[in-house]
């Protein structure tokens, strides 16, 4: 399976928003609902990490309890590649890959009304 990386995720919108993509709506509902639930899946993987990994863990009140703790929290939730940081660069990618899939139905859609009137046009002339 390939994931969208950033740098994939802006390469699809400028693409779709050049208007060289365009997606059947069918097919691209579809897979907007795909993209809506695993958006969710993060959401709350997030909500999850937020209520519990980045909670001080109990190591007691002392020194070397408190270094431990400040370190397993700034992991959790700090660092670059933290749970918290990875997963909310995901959902980034995510919603922006969502957003082009919207974006490339609508293209669809106005390339087919514009043939439709073109092909109206065409026919009140002849």
């Amino acid at each position: 399976m390939y994931i969208v990386g950033d740098n994939d995720a802006v390469a699809l919108r400028d693409t779709v928003s050049s208007g060289q993509v365009q997606l059947d709506p069918a097919a691209g509902e579809e897979l907007r609902k795909q993209l809506q639930a695993q958006i969710d899946q993060v959401d709350s993987w997030l909500e999850r990490a937020n209520n519990s990994i980045a909670r001080p863990a109990p190591l007691g009140a002392n020194p070397v309890g408190d270094k431990m703790r400040d370190k397993f929290t700034h992991r959790a939730e700090g660092e670059q590649y933290s749970f918290v940081s990875v997963m909310t660069a995901y959902r980034t990618v995510l919603e922006q890959t969502k957003t082009s899939i919207v974006e490339a139905i609508e293209n669809f859609t106005r390339l087919d009304e514009d043939q439709q009137a073109e092909l109206k046009k065409h026919m009140g002339n002849s």
